[in-house]
């Protein structure tokens, strides 16, 4: 009795093991004739550009195709869009909510792009997929010596992964001069070439990822990781001026030193004049005619740094090292003209344009809040993204001599962004009248008058003693 409970339970064991195994499964109505997948590991993030040429192999014509994840790709995406190739037409894409598990524990997620027209039965179609995620390789070994080149390890799937049968699969790296697989697997192994390495493979079926593939490069630049990104706009139609402040807390993420950090010994490596592993100077492109540039850090300012055009060179207090972290302050003011038009809905009716980010180059940010400061009694009619935002809030924040509910504040919350996407750019439209623009100085003005009037009387009052 207690053999047939036992093989009951197996068995009713085996079957939850299919069902969460299979909790979404795409139509198999495609077929890959050819899918090509190119890895960028130039930057500290990862760019895949994937090449797909497929075939309707159901009886009717369809218009969805489902492109499968790796849940930890899907998690970190900055970066996804979809074009035909040779057409420059972008295609719609999104993503869905249902994830499927895999027999080895692992979880797919999924995209979906919608054809213009369906795709009739034995009709191919090509398209290009770029995306970008903020997760790249880590740091192999951990721990280098000062003058030592760093190299990262990167764990991926060895075939292109895809919901559907693949005639032809190819993997291909690039973005750095030294490639090495990292404990090949016999049959499987990448074959060196110009510019990095690539495999090809025939007939992989739905879901099969492969050996589990380790690519090993040499990527000999500071790994910049801002964790916290707080990124602060003002609006002023007062002053006709837009104020930037920006908090970063910066870390290297890249190798850590091997032993205590020698001055003398960096000192040496400086002179060789050639790229490192460590962070000793933050670039940022700023909007055309900044000026009123600051730098401040925790200890207080910091007077390390350049502006060269429409650049700003920032000099840490000291080098960041792998594993170091520096928190810091930058800011700078531009002529509000250049950001602000008059909407066509009025004279009042004003569309204001802010770039996501200012930010140093080849970074990744895991946690981005923008805030825009509107002038104090503006109303907000509609807010653009062309990335988009975890969160969207409009509030009121107070600052100085305001008297009512205070500034308008617009807040976006961002994550797994990186510096590619900032030229994108932030769009509110909001109205501010004559009648708002001059309450705020007249009201400041009847205080300020009602203080010195009272001051007056006050003084006019004979408060002296006498018999």
């Amino acid at each position: 009795m207690v053999q047939l409970s036992l093989w009951w339970l197996t068995v009713f064991l085996w079957s939850l093991k299919s069902v969460l195994c299979e909790q979404f499964q795409p139509p198999q109505v495609w077929e890959n004739v050819e899918f090509k997948r190119l890895v960028d590991v130039e930057h500290v993030y990862t760019i895949e550009s994937l090449e797909l040429t497929i075939k309707n192999i159901d009886n009717n014509a369809n218009s969805e195709y489902f492109l499968a994840l790796p849940k930890s790709t899907f998690d970190h995406l900055s970066i996804f869009s979809v074009q035909l190739k040779d057409k420059q037409v972008f295609i719609d894409s999104g993503f869905i909510e249902q994830t499927t598990q895999l027999e080895d524990g692992s979880e797919v997620a999924y995209g979906i792009i919608q054809f213009p027209t369906p795709i009739e039965p034995n009709e191919d179609v090509v398209f290009n997929i770029n995306m970008s995620y903020n997760v790249g390789g880590v740091p192999f070994p951990e721990h280098i010596a000062l003058t030592d080149e760093q190299h990262l390890l990167l764990s991926t799937t060895r075939y292109p992964l895809s919901a559907y049968e693949t005639k032809r699969g190819t993997t291909e790296f690039f973005g750095s001069d030294d490639f090495q697989e990292f404990h090949p697997a016999k049959g499987y192994e990448l074959e060196k070439r110009a510019p990095g390495l690539i495999g090809t493979w025939d007939n992989i079926r739905a879901f099969d990822k492969g050996p589990e593939l380790q690519v090993l490069y040499s990527h000999n630049v500071p790994m910049k990781q801002v964790v916290n990104l707080q990124r602060d706009v003002w609006v002023s139609h007062w002053a006709g001026t837009i104020q930037f402040e920006e908090y970063y807390e910066l870390l290297n993420s890249g190798a850590r030193l091997n032993k205590g950090f020698s001055r003398l010994e960096h000192m040496l490596d400086q002179q060789n004049m050639k790229l490192s592993h460590y962070c000793g100077v933050l670039e940022m492109n700023l909007p055309e005619d900044s000026s009123e540039h600051y730098f401040t850090d925790k200890v207080g300012m910091v007077t390390t740094f350049r502006i060269l055009g429409d650049n700003i060179y920032l000099k840490p207090r000291y080098p960041i090292f792998g594993g170091w972290k520096y928190n810091f302050t930058t800011g700078w003011t531009n002529p509000l003209t250049n950001f602000l038009r008059v909407s066509e809905g009025g004279d009042h009716s004003y569309i204001i344009s802010v770039p996501l980010l200012n930010g140093p180059e080849d970074t990744i940010y895991d946690d981005v809040t923008l805030s825009l400061y509107l002038p104090e009694g503006a109303k907000v009619e509609t807010i653009g993204s062309a990335t988009p935002s975890i969160n969207t809030d409009v509030t009121a924040q107070k600052s100085y001599l305001d008297l009512n509910n205070g500034h308008v504040k617009v807040t976006l919350n961002f994550k797994n962004l990186i510096d590619q996407v900032g030229t994108g750019e932030l769009l509110v439209k909001y109205t501010y009248d004559h009648e708002t623009a001059y309450k705020k100085p007249l009201n400041v003005a009847i205080y300020i008058f009602t203080a010195l009037m009272g001051f007056f009387f006050l003084k006019s009052v004979n408060l002296n003693v006498s018999n």
